[in-house]
């Protein structure tokens, strides 16, 4: 090579492989641009070391030559890290994560957790994590959790994962041992010891130690929790909320632990701006409201609010369906039937979360046979004659066909929550309807009460495996459905809901009371505000 040549080529040393480029080519890079343009750079060796991706790297000098490459979800991360770096332009960035975020899945994992930093473009390991914590019993029930590579499993099993009970992890540490025992046992020992042994309750210790594969293995003395006490409970993320207007469109929102003691409050403002991304950033959090109609995403960083309101909550559902690739099968049970007598009439339906499942509850118009009218035409709910009745049904795993047909409406003719197995509806203020999901029995209970039902909340919370609570929104009475005793009893009354904020503002109505998964990152960094 003559030293005209030389002149002409930049050696670019990326990590242990060396580059040689074109100087006329490269300076259409910014930053390439900038080094060949200083004075002292040409006094030097000729040479630039870099630290990235190499395959990524390769990538690049071959968009940089050609104008044109194909950029895949194996490297799109990295190339966008590099893209920034390099001062190039911003738009092709913005292209790469509404692409990102348009076709990712859970089935990318495996080739996105290596691009992940704190700092990389598109998504950084923290939103990246947080997604993973927040799903991880969805993710962990799909056939593409089966066929991670252990190193998924095993960064995935390492966080700081959103569950009721290490339970749920052991579960799904076993059921991707178990899909190919044979080439898999070997990696038994090293994934249990990312359960947290000190956190699991006494009768899953027991179940567990019960094992057949675990009892007669030499995996045993895995189970001693001695070295991992200091590890964070990850089964207590499960709070409280409560969210009170203030004057204009600000909300002052706290956070209450398992024995209802506040423990957080904030000042929170609208800003809808705030996108939907479903992998946002790991200081935002989406608490679902009204029970499963609508939903409030905060940014406790930046204390600001975006209200998600039906349709915008039903689109948030699909891009979960969409990205998590939920196949279950759709089961339809029936609940109870109403009798109406007008012929135009709808009803709301609602959308939760029950572990690892969906569930659609919404209400049916069917109308009455003959026979029917004749003999038993009039109703005496409403004192009149009927001749219509509201089928009321639940969905697990619903298709988006039937989201689509059924959750469409914002009315709030009925209450539900759902507790471990269980769904209770409030459809009368003094009746509490019990589905269960797994034996499909049902059960009514009665209710002294006059409180008008859009004036009362229904909620409830794992930790509370044995409690429903109803709470006036006016009157600050909270009731508790006792689910053992089957019994309603006084539980308290919420006294403080009416306090100044630190602006000295007063909170002017209870605007929503439920309880929602808040990471561990999210409660340590509002504690320390």
């Amino acid at each position: 090579m003559n030293s005209l040549e030389t002149d002409d080529q930049l050696t670019i040393v990326n990590r242990s492989t060396e580059h040689r480029v074109s100087k006329k080519l490269i300076r259409k890079v910014p930053y390439f641009e900038k080094l060949l343009s200083h004075e002292c750079f040409e006094s030097k060796e000729n040479a630039v070391v870099l630290d990235f991706d190499e395959q990524a790297f390769k990538l690049f000098l071959k968009w940089v030559e050609f104008d044109q490459v194909v950029i895949e979800m194996m490297n799109l991360i990295n190339l966008c890290t590099m893209i920034d770096y390099f001062g190039m332009d911003t738009k092709l960035i913005d292209d790469c994560a509404t692409y990102f975020h348009d076709k990712f899945s859970i089935k990318h994992l495996p080739v996105v957790i290596p691009q992940v930093t704190p700092t990389s473009k598109l998504i950084n390991s923290g939103a990246l994590d947080a997604f993973i914590c927040r799903y991880f019993l969805k993710i962990a029930s799909t056939k593409v959790w089966l066929n991670y590579p252990i190193e998924t499993i095993e960064y995935i099993c390492a966080l700081d994962l959103m569950v009721h009970s290490e339970m749920q992890v052991f579960n799904a540490i076993m059921k991707w041992i178990d899909f190919k025992r044979n080439s898999r046992k070997g990696y038994l020992e090293r994934l249990l010891k990312l359960v947290r042994w000190c956190h699991l309750d006494d009768k899953d210790s027991v179940e567990i130690e019960g094992n057949d594969f675990i009892r007669f293995s030499f995996l045993k003395d895995v189970f001693s929790p001695l070295d991992q006490r200091n590890d964070v409970n990850r089964t207590n993320q499960y709070y409280f909320v409560l969210v009170e207007t203030l004057d204009g469109t600000d909300l002052q929102i706290k956070v209450f632990d398992r024995d209802f003691l506040p423990f957080i409050k904030r000042v929170i403002k609208l800003d809808e701006s705030l996108p939907l991304h479903l992998l946002h950033n790991d200081h935002v959090s989406d608490i679902v409201i009204d029970s499963g109609r609508q939903m409030i995403r905060v940014d406790w960083n930046q204390n600001k609010y975006r209200f998600i309101g039906l349709n915008d909550y039903k689109s948030h559902h699909y891009k979960i369906q969409e990205c998590i690739l939920e196949k279950t099968e759709e089961k339809q049970y029936s609940l109870a039937t109403y009798s109406i007598w007008a012929v135009q009439h709808t009803s709301g339906a609602s959308l939760l979360e029950f572990n690892d499942k969906s569930v659609l509850l919404a209400e049916e118009r069917i109308s009455c046979a003959p026979s029917r009218l004749m003999s038993d035409p009039f109703d005496s709910y409403t004192n009149k004659y009927s001749d219509y009745e509201l089928n009321m049904c639940c969905w697990t795993a619903p298709t988006d066909g039937q989201i689509s047909r059924f959750f469409n409406s914002g009315e709030r003719n009925y209450l539900t929550t759902i507790l471990n197995n269980k769904i209770y509806i409030m459809k009368d203020r003094c009746e509490l309807i019990q589905f269960n999901i797994e034996s499909q029995e049902m059960k009514k209970f009665r209710r002294k009460g006059t409180s008008d039902l859009s004036d009362l909340i229904l909620t409830s919370m794992p930790v509370h495996d044995d409690k429903v609570f109803l709470i006036d929104r006016y009157k600050k009475v909270v009731e508790c459905f006792n689910v053992n005793d089957e019994e309603w009893t006084p539980f308290g009354l919420m006294s403080n809901i009416c306090t100044s904020t630190g602006d000295q503002r007063k909170s002017t109505e209870l605007f929503a009371f439920t309880s929602a998964f808040l990471p561990i990152n999210i409660i340590l960094s509002c504690m320390r505000d």
